[in-house]
């Protein structure tokens, strides 16, 4: 788990995902909140498209070493254009968005590859047990 102060986000704390299994939650978080990425209820004023892909693409950071150069500007390139057909349809009318759906499901599949392969050689994570993070 790490929490990062974001001074261009205010004074606020963004929880960024440390593990491949977080980095899938984040994911899905985010096709609920897709296209634009705010929380209804206020509670959470500070998200939106910004803060989104800010904690995925750090969370790609943290586990770099485990995903492999390839993997990681794979990753990089899909979440920069994830985001700008999302910036491109906020209102979901112009086909933008289901784009950007698309490309969120490539990194999952990203993701999901890098976890089974740890788990094929048996590669364990930081607390010693074999669960693809």
């Amino acid at each position: 788990m790490t929490k990062l102060t974001v001074r261009q986000y205010g004074n606020i704390k963004l929880y960024i995902p440390g593990t491949f299994s977080e980095i899938y939650d984040q994911i899905g978080s985010m096709m609920l909140h897709a296209p634009q990425f705010t929380d209804p209820s206020g509670y959470f004023h500070y998200r939106n498209i910004d803060t989104e892909f800010f904690q995925l693409t750090e969370s790609f950071g943290i586990v770099r070493k485990k995903l492999g150069e390839e993997r990681y500007a794979a990753l990089m390139d899909l979440a920069v254009r994830a985001k700008a057909l999302f910036a491109a349809d906020p209102d979901d009318t112009n086909g933008k968005t289901d784009e950007g759906y698309k490309l969120l499901y490539e990194i999952e599949d990203l993701i999901q590859e890098a976890r089974r392969k740890r788990v094929e050689s048996k590669q364990t994570d930081d607390e010693g047990r074999v669960t693809g993070d």
